[in-house]
């Protein structure tokens, strides 16, 4: 097994993800690949590599093409039978005395994720546009996977012979939804999805993208589009769904004077509508990270 971070400028967080590895997994390779261009985190990394001489490999691509793509490069230079890709704001803090790879010979299995909302915000068995609804609004949980559902990106465990026969993660999605379009597209070819509830792992969410928020919400939004019109749901319904949460979301930051959340929101609304007017298409040209 070798354990797969893709980082952005994640230098003030990769030291305890990676020590966390090291202490719990000792005899487990890690490959990490660096999007961003802060040499805070080069340097980490070089401190940690130190450290851990033999186990650990970096790549470095500052063209940044995004968390699928870096995903599925250091998967291709990898001779590990299991992959498992994990955040670079994440710290596995439980791994259990036996396996937790699947009893046969494929799957996909998510961690227990703690630390970003309850565990049941991270996976599920549909993600339909009522599901989108269901948890934002409703602020209902999905359902555990029973074989068929979805598990987290943020650690998420995939045999290598199933990882490619899916053609890896869709390259598509720049960030967001690339882990549950995975999870779904293996459901479809027989590749069961599953929690183990004895692997926990920390997650602080939202490192990489709290800093650049309304570009965070243009990704999130064109990702959602590709993902409900590729599994059939309505992108219409969907963007209906977005502007009506948008112009929610930026009426409450007005009052609370939150003026860069305010003025994402509204400028998420004005595409959702501009879309929705102009029944644009969810695969035509991605917004520049």
């Amino acid at each position: 097994m070798e354990v797969v971070v893709v980082s952005y400028n994640s230098g003030d967080v990769l030291d305890a993800c990676l020590t966390s590895i090291d202490r719990l997994l000792p005899d487990t390779s890690i490959a990490v690949r660096e999007h961003g261009t802060d040499m805070t985190t080069r340097r980490t990394l070089e401190v940690i590599a130190g450290r851990i001489p033999g186990r650990i490999r970096v790549e470095f691509d500052p063209s940044n093409p995004g968390f699928a793509a870096g995903c599925n490069a250091l998967a291709a230079s990898s001779t590990a039978t299991w992959l498992l890709f994990l955040n670079p704001d994440a710290e596995i803090t439980r791994w259990p005395s036996d396996s937790v790879l699947p009893s046969g010979d494929a799957g996909i299995t998510g961690a227990t994720l703690i630390g970003n909302g309850p565990p049941g915000t991270h996976f599920g068995r549909s993600y339909g546009v009522r599901d989108e609804i269901a948890r934002s609004w409703l602020r209902r949980v999905g359902r555990r996977p029973d074989g068929r559902g979805f598990v987290s990106g943020a650690a998420l465990l995939i045999d290598r012979r199933s990882f490619e026969r899916l053609g890896g993660f869709d390259e598509r999605y720049f960030l967001f939804y690339e882990d549950i379009d995975l999870c779904l597209r293996a459901n479809a070819i027989g590749v069961p999805t599953h929690v183990e509830t004895n692997w926990i792992v920390r997650h602080v969410g939202s490192h990489s993208t709290r800093v650049q928020f309304a570009r965070s919400l243009t990704w999130s939004y064109e990702s959602a589009c590709r993902f409900h019109a590729t599994h059939g749901s309505s992108l219409v319904a969907y963007r209906t769904y977005v502007l009506a949460d948008s112009i929610a979301r930026a009426t409450a930051h007005s009052f609370r004077r939150g003026a860069i959340a305010r003025n994402a929101y509204w400028q998420l609304a004005r595409r959702a509508a501009s879309d929705l007017a102009g029944r644009r298409p969810y695969d035509a040209p991605a917004v520049e990270p």
